[in-house]
Protein backbone atom coordinates (compact mmCIF):
# COMPACT_ATOMS: atom_id res chain seq x y z
CA UNK A 1 0.00 0.00 0.00
CA UNK A 2 1.29 3.38 -0.77
CA UNK A 3 2.25 5.97 1.91
CA UNK A 4 -0.23 8.02 0.48
CA UNK A 5 -2.92 5.95 1.51
CA UNK A 6 -2.30 6.86 4.85
CA UNK A 7 -5.00 9.29 6.31
CA UNK A 8 -2.15 11.25 7.19
CA UNK A 9 -0.32 11.48 4.02
CA UNK A 10 -3.94 12.65 2.48
CA UNK A 11 -4.79 14.88 5.29
CA UNK A 12 -1.77 16.50 4.14
CA UNK A 13 -2.24 16.67 0.62
CA UNK A 14 -6.13 17.59 1.09
CA UNK A 15 -4.39 20.77 3.69
CA UNK A 16 -2.58 21.69 0.63
CA UNK A 17 -5.66 22.34 -1.91
CA UNK A 18 -7.45 25.51 -0.59
CA UNK A 19 -4.34 27.62 -1.21
CA UNK A 20 -4.33 26.76 -4.91
CA UNK A 21 -6.01 29.05 -7.58
CA UNK A 22 -7.32 27.43 -10.32
CA UNK A 23 -9.05 28.72 -13.86
CA UNK A 24 -11.09 25.82 -15.65
CA UNK A 25 -11.39 26.57 -19.59
CA UNK A 26 -13.48 24.62 -22.10
CA UNK A 27 -17.47 23.51 -23.12
CA UNK A 28 -19.37 24.50 -20.31
CA UNK A 29 -22.76 21.78 -20.10
CA UNK A 30 -25.99 21.44 -18.00
CA UNK A 31 -26.28 17.57 -17.31
CA UNK A 32 -30.29 17.38 -16.90
CA UNK A 33 -31.46 13.42 -15.33
CA UNK A 34 -34.92 11.87 -15.86
CA UNK A 35 -35.31 9.70 -12.70
CA UNK A 36 -38.23 7.52 -12.93
CA UNK A 37 -39.22 3.72 -12.67
CA UNK A 38 -40.24 1.08 -15.28
CA UNK A 39 -43.11 -1.38 -15.17
CA UNK A 40 -43.78 -2.01 -18.40
CA UNK A 41 -42.94 -2.29 -22.11
CA UNK A 42 -44.57 0.19 -24.47
CA UNK A 43 -46.99 -1.34 -26.57
CA UNK A 44 -45.90 1.13 -29.51
CA UNK A 45 -42.63 -0.36 -29.80
CA UNK A 46 -40.18 -2.74 -27.96
CA UNK A 47 -38.76 0.03 -25.28
CA UNK A 48 -39.27 0.41 -21.88
CA UNK A 49 -42.25 3.20 -20.32
CA UNK A 50 -40.50 5.18 -17.59
CA UNK A 51 -42.95 7.09 -14.75
CA UNK A 52 -41.00 9.68 -14.31
CA UNK A 53 -40.72 10.84 -10.73
CA UNK A 54 -38.24 14.11 -10.65
CA UNK A 55 -36.07 15.81 -12.95
CA UNK A 56 -32.79 17.10 -11.32
CA UNK A 57 -29.50 19.52 -12.75
CA UNK A 58 -25.45 18.70 -12.50
CA UNK A 59 -22.67 20.61 -13.98
CA UNK A 60 -21.53 18.56 -16.86
CA UNK A 61 -18.65 18.37 -19.22
CA UNK A 62 -15.89 21.23 -18.48
CA UNK A 63 -18.24 22.58 -15.35
CA UNK A 64 -18.12 19.03 -13.65
CA UNK A 65 -14.17 19.57 -13.49
CA UNK A 66 -14.79 23.07 -11.81
CA UNK A 67 -16.96 21.20 -9.30
CA UNK A 68 -14.63 18.82 -8.89
CA UNK A 69 -11.89 21.14 -7.89
CA UNK A 70 -14.18 23.34 -5.69
CA UNK A 71 -15.32 20.25 -3.75
CA UNK A 72 -11.70 19.48 -3.32
CA UNK A 73 -11.36 22.75 -1.87
CA UNK A 74 -9.21 25.17 -4.38
CA UNK A 75 -10.15 28.46 -5.32
CA UNK A 76 -11.99 27.97 -8.88
CA UNK A 77 -13.16 29.93 -11.98
CA UNK A 78 -14.83 28.88 -14.85
CA UNK A 79 -14.36 29.89 -18.38
CA UNK A 80 -16.58 28.73 -21.17
CA UNK A 81 -19.67 29.23 -23.57
CA UNK A 82 -22.89 29.33 -22.04
CA UNK A 83 -25.97 30.46 -23.44
CA UNK A 84 -29.10 33.38 -22.26
CA UNK A 85 -31.32 30.18 -22.47
CA UNK A 86 -33.40 28.26 -19.46
CA UNK A 87 -30.45 25.81 -19.45
CA UNK A 88 -28.08 28.47 -18.81
CA UNK A 89 -29.80 30.23 -16.19
CA UNK A 90 -29.69 27.00 -14.41
CA UNK A 91 -26.05 26.83 -15.10
CA UNK A 92 -25.11 29.80 -13.94
CA UNK A 93 -27.20 29.63 -10.97
CA UNK A 94 -25.68 26.07 -10.11
CA UNK A 95 -22.02 27.85 -10.52
CA UNK A 96 -22.86 30.56 -8.06
CA UNK A 97 -24.43 27.60 -5.57
CA UNK A 98 -20.98 26.15 -6.08
CA UNK A 99 -19.18 29.58 -5.10
CA UNK A 100 -17.38 28.98 -8.35
CA UNK A 101 -16.04 32.33 -10.08
CA UNK A 102 -17.91 33.01 -13.45
CA UNK A 103 -17.92 36.07 -15.55
CA UNK A 104 -20.62 37.08 -17.00
CA UNK A 105 -19.51 37.21 -20.36
CA UNK A 106 -19.48 33.23 -20.31
CA UNK A 107 -23.55 33.77 -21.36
CA UNK A 108 -24.20 35.09 -24.81
CA UNK A 109 -27.67 35.18 -26.50
CA UNK A 110 -25.84 33.71 -29.31
CA UNK A 111 -24.84 30.85 -27.91
CA UNK A 112 -27.34 27.87 -26.99
CA UNK A 113 -26.80 25.76 -23.80
CA UNK A 114 -25.28 22.12 -24.16
CA UNK A 115 -27.44 19.96 -22.31
CA UNK A 116 -27.16 16.10 -21.57
CA UNK A 117 -30.54 14.60 -20.54
CA UNK A 118 -29.79 11.25 -18.97
CA UNK A 119 -33.23 8.89 -18.64
CA UNK A 120 -32.01 6.48 -15.31
CA UNK A 121 -34.97 4.22 -14.14
CA UNK A 122 -33.62 1.68 -11.45
CA UNK A 123 -30.26 2.91 -11.10
CA UNK A 124 -30.02 2.39 -15.04
CA UNK A 125 -28.76 4.60 -17.54
CA UNK A 126 -31.82 3.93 -20.27
CA UNK A 127 -31.27 6.97 -22.75
CA UNK A 128 -29.28 9.75 -23.41
CA UNK A 129 -30.44 13.05 -25.05
CA UNK A 130 -27.93 15.74 -25.76
CA UNK A 131 -28.90 19.36 -27.12
CA UNK A 132 -25.85 20.66 -28.57
CA UNK A 133 -24.83 24.01 -31.45
CA UNK A 134 -20.97 23.97 -31.53
CA UNK A 135 -19.33 27.33 -31.48
CA UNK A 136 -18.80 28.68 -34.82
CA UNK A 137 -15.31 30.20 -35.67
CA UNK A 138 -15.61 34.00 -34.38
CA UNK A 139 -17.58 32.39 -31.14
CA UNK A 140 -14.19 30.44 -30.45
CA UNK A 141 -12.07 33.37 -31.51
CA UNK A 142 -14.21 35.38 -29.09
CA UNK A 143 -13.78 32.79 -26.39
CA UNK A 144 -9.42 32.72 -27.10
CA UNK A 145 -9.39 37.03 -26.64
CA UNK A 146 -11.31 36.61 -23.09
CA UNK A 147 -9.43 34.02 -21.68
CA UNK A 148 -6.24 35.97 -22.88
CA UNK A 149 -7.58 38.49 -21.09
CA UNK A 150 -8.43 36.95 -17.73
CA UNK A 151 -4.30 34.91 -18.10
CA UNK A 152 -3.14 38.40 -18.26
CA UNK A 153 -4.79 40.07 -15.35
CA UNK A 154 -4.85 37.21 -12.84
CA UNK A 155 -2.25 34.73 -11.02
CA UNK A 156 -3.89 31.06 -10.97
CA UNK A 157 -2.08 28.18 -9.58
CA UNK A 158 -2.98 25.76 -12.70
CA UNK A 159 -4.87 26.06 -15.69
CA UNK A 160 -7.18 23.23 -16.39
CA UNK A 161 -8.84 22.54 -20.24
CA UNK A 162 -11.49 20.09 -20.87
CA UNK A 163 -11.55 19.66 -24.42
CA UNK A 164 -15.42 18.01 -25.89
CA UNK A 165 -14.64 18.81 -29.24
CA UNK A 166 -17.84 21.69 -28.62
CA UNK A 167 -15.60 24.04 -29.92
CA UNK A 168 -14.74 26.27 -27.26
CA UNK A 169 -10.98 24.84 -27.54
CA UNK A 170 -8.65 25.56 -30.34
CA UNK A 171 -5.32 25.55 -31.42
CA UNK A 172 -5.06 29.33 -30.70
CA UNK A 173 -6.29 29.00 -26.99
CA UNK A 174 -3.51 26.37 -26.70
CA UNK A 175 -0.66 27.95 -28.40
CA UNK A 176 -1.59 31.19 -26.12
CA UNK A 177 -1.53 29.57 -23.13
CA UNK A 178 1.81 27.11 -23.66
CA UNK A 179 3.09 31.14 -24.74
CA UNK A 180 1.65 32.77 -21.14
CA UNK A 181 3.19 29.15 -19.30
CA UNK A 182 6.55 30.35 -19.87
CA UNK A 183 6.19 33.58 -18.42
CA UNK A 184 4.60 32.40 -15.59
CA UNK A 185 4.63 29.65 -13.37
CA UNK A 186 1.13 27.60 -13.17
CA UNK A 187 0.81 23.90 -14.19
CA UNK A 188 -1.06 23.07 -17.62
CA UNK A 189 -3.17 20.19 -17.90
CA UNK A 190 -5.57 18.87 -20.29
CA UNK A 191 -7.97 16.58 -21.01
CA UNK A 192 -8.21 15.96 -25.39
CA UNK A 193 -10.21 15.22 -27.67
CA UNK A 194 -8.52 13.47 -30.66
CA UNK A 195 -11.11 14.36 -33.36
CA UNK A 196 -9.98 18.09 -32.35
CA UNK A 197 -6.97 16.84 -34.18
CA UNK A 198 -4.94 19.34 -31.99
CA UNK A 199 -1.05 20.18 -30.97
CA UNK A 200 -0.54 19.47 -27.18
CA UNK A 201 2.82 20.32 -27.16
CA UNK A 202 4.05 22.25 -24.21
CA UNK A 203 1.14 20.86 -21.65
CA UNK A 204 2.36 19.67 -18.61
CA UNK A 205 -0.11 16.88 -18.21
CA UNK A 206 -2.35 14.90 -21.00
CA UNK A 207 -4.84 12.65 -19.42
CA UNK A 208 -7.34 10.86 -22.49
CA UNK A 209 -8.96 7.72 -21.87
CA UNK A 210 -8.20 4.52 -23.37
CA UNK A 211 -9.91 5.27 -26.08
CA UNK A 212 -8.59 8.69 -26.42
CA UNK A 213 -4.87 7.40 -26.19
CA UNK A 214 -5.72 4.70 -28.95
CA UNK A 215 -6.90 7.54 -31.37
CA UNK A 216 -4.14 10.33 -30.39
CA UNK A 217 -1.71 7.42 -31.02
CA UNK A 218 -3.24 5.58 -34.40
CA UNK A 219 -3.08 2.22 -32.91
CA UNK A 220 -6.28 -0.22 -33.04
CA UNK A 221 -6.83 -2.28 -30.00
CA UNK A 222 -10.15 -3.87 -29.27
CA UNK A 223 -11.37 -3.31 -25.67
CA UNK A 224 -10.39 -6.83 -24.87
CA UNK A 225 -7.21 -6.64 -25.41
CA UNK A 226 -3.75 -5.76 -23.07
CA UNK A 227 -3.72 -1.97 -23.61
CA UNK A 228 -0.35 -1.05 -25.39
CA UNK A 229 0.80 1.30 -22.74
CA UNK A 230 4.46 1.66 -23.98
CA UNK A 231 3.70 1.38 -27.83
CA UNK A 232 0.94 4.29 -27.02
CA UNK A 233 3.40 6.70 -24.86
CA UNK A 234 6.62 6.38 -26.75
CA UNK A 235 3.73 7.20 -30.43
CA UNK A 236 1.92 10.49 -28.31
CA UNK A 237 5.59 11.88 -26.78
CA UNK A 238 6.65 11.59 -30.04
CA UNK A 239 4.17 13.69 -31.42
CA UNK A 240 3.58 16.38 -28.59
CA UNK A 241 5.87 16.56 -26.10
CA UNK A 242 4.03 16.79 -23.34
CA UNK A 243 5.48 16.23 -20.02
CA UNK A 244 3.23 13.65 -18.04
CA UNK A 245 0.88 11.56 -20.07
CA UNK A 246 -1.93 9.81 -17.60
CA UNK A 247 -4.54 7.52 -19.21
CA UNK A 248 -7.53 6.06 -17.59
CA UNK A 249 -8.27 2.65 -18.59
CA UNK A 250 -11.69 2.24 -16.56
CA UNK A 251 -11.66 -1.30 -14.63
CA UNK A 252 -7.81 -1.56 -15.08
CA UNK A 253 -7.19 1.44 -13.45
CA UNK A 254 -4.92 4.49 -13.79
CA UNK A 255 -1.38 4.70 -15.61
CA UNK A 256 0.88 7.85 -15.52
CA UNK A 257 3.72 8.02 -18.37
CA UNK A 258 6.29 10.70 -17.77
CA UNK A 259 8.72 12.52 -20.34
CA UNK A 260 11.34 10.01 -20.11
CA UNK A 261 8.95 7.27 -20.67
CA UNK A 262 8.82 5.95 -17.25
CA UNK A 263 5.71 3.74 -16.36
CA UNK A 264 3.52 4.36 -13.90
CA UNK A 265 0.34 2.00 -12.95
CA UNK A 266 -2.00 1.50 -10.41
CA UNK A 267 -4.53 -0.67 -10.89
CA UNK A 268 -8.17 0.03 -9.53
CA UNK A 269 -9.47 -1.48 -6.28
CA UNK A 270 -13.32 -0.50 -6.52
CA UNK A 271 -15.61 -3.65 -6.75
CA UNK A 272 -18.92 -1.57 -7.28
CA UNK A 273 -19.59 0.68 -10.37
CA UNK A 274 -22.68 2.17 -10.81
CA UNK A 275 -21.71 4.82 -12.93
CA UNK A 276 -18.28 6.59 -14.90
CA UNK A 277 -19.76 9.18 -16.03
CA UNK A 278 -17.62 11.85 -15.29
CA UNK A 279 -14.76 10.00 -13.83
CA UNK A 280 -12.33 10.65 -16.00
CA UNK A 281 -13.11 14.70 -14.63
CA UNK A 282 -12.71 13.73 -11.04
CA UNK A 283 -8.79 11.89 -12.26
CA UNK A 284 -8.29 15.24 -13.91
CA UNK A 285 -8.93 17.28 -11.13
CA UNK A 286 -6.77 15.48 -9.00
CA UNK A 287 -3.76 14.51 -11.02
CA UNK A 288 -3.93 18.38 -11.02
CA UNK A 289 -4.09 19.05 -7.13
CA UNK A 290 -2.04 16.23 -6.39
CA UNK A 291 1.34 17.52 -8.87
CA UNK A 292 0.55 21.49 -7.82
CA UNK A 293 0.94 20.38 -4.19
CA UNK A 294 4.28 19.07 -5.67
CA UNK A 295 3.47 15.63 -4.83
CA UNK A 296 4.99 12.09 -7.00
CA UNK A 297 3.97 10.86 -10.17
CA UNK A 298 3.21 7.65 -8.35
CA UNK A 299 1.39 9.87 -5.86
CA UNK A 300 -0.45 11.41 -8.10
CA UNK A 301 -1.73 8.43 -9.79
CA UNK A 302 -2.43 6.98 -6.44
CA UNK A 303 -4.43 9.58 -5.46
CA UNK A 304 -6.41 10.26 -9.05
CA UNK A 305 -7.17 6.44 -8.74
CA UNK A 306 -8.10 6.69 -5.34
CA UNK A 307 -10.68 9.48 -5.77
CA UNK A 308 -12.17 8.04 -9.46
CA UNK A 309 -12.93 4.60 -7.27
CA UNK A 310 -15.03 6.85 -5.21
CA UNK A 311 -17.35 8.48 -7.38
CA UNK A 312 -17.93 5.45 -9.96
CA UNK A 313 -19.57 4.29 -6.58
CA UNK A 314 -22.50 7.01 -7.19
CA UNK A 315 -24.84 6.78 -9.71
CA UNK A 316 -24.70 10.33 -12.42
CA UNK A 317 -21.83 12.80 -12.97
CA UNK A 318 -20.71 13.01 -9.19
CA UNK A 319 -18.14 14.59 -7.35
CA UNK A 320 -16.49 13.88 -3.73
CA UNK A 321 -14.99 15.99 -0.51
CA UNK A 322 -12.14 15.68 1.72
CA UNK A 323 -14.70 14.35 4.55
CA UNK A 324 -15.23 11.86 2.51
CA UNK A 325 -11.73 10.74 1.00
CA UNK A 326 -10.56 10.80 4.33
CA UNK A 327 -13.72 8.53 5.91
CA UNK A 328 -13.14 5.87 2.57
CA UNK A 329 -9.49 6.12 3.67
CA UNK A 330 -10.11 5.08 7.09
CA UNK A 331 -12.70 2.15 6.02
CA UNK A 332 -10.71 0.63 4.01
CA UNK A 333 -7.30 0.90 6.52
CA UNK A 334 -9.93 -0.47 8.64
CA UNK A 335 -11.30 -3.66 6.60
CA UNK A 336 -7.18 -4.38 5.22
CA UNK A 337 -6.06 -4.20 9.04
CA UNK A 338 -9.17 -6.64 10.08
CA UNK A 339 -8.35 -9.20 7.04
Amino acid sequence: MSSLFDASSISSLLQAIPSLKILVLGDGMLDHYVWGEVHRISPEAPIPVVAIERDTYRLGGACNVALNLQQLGAQVTFLGAIGKDEAGHTLQRLLHQHQITCDDANFSSQISTIVKTRVIAQHQQICRLDRETPLSAEQAAAFTKRVEAWVQKQSFSAIVVSDYAKGSVTQPLLDQLVQHKQQSSFFLAMDPKPKNSLCYRGIDLLKPNRQEALQLAKIDAGPRESFPLKKVSQAIFQQHDVQYLSITLGEEGIALVDSHQKEYRVPTTTKEVFDVSGAGDTALAALTVAFCADKSPLEAAHFANLLSGIVVRKVGTATTTPEEILSYVASSSRTISGS
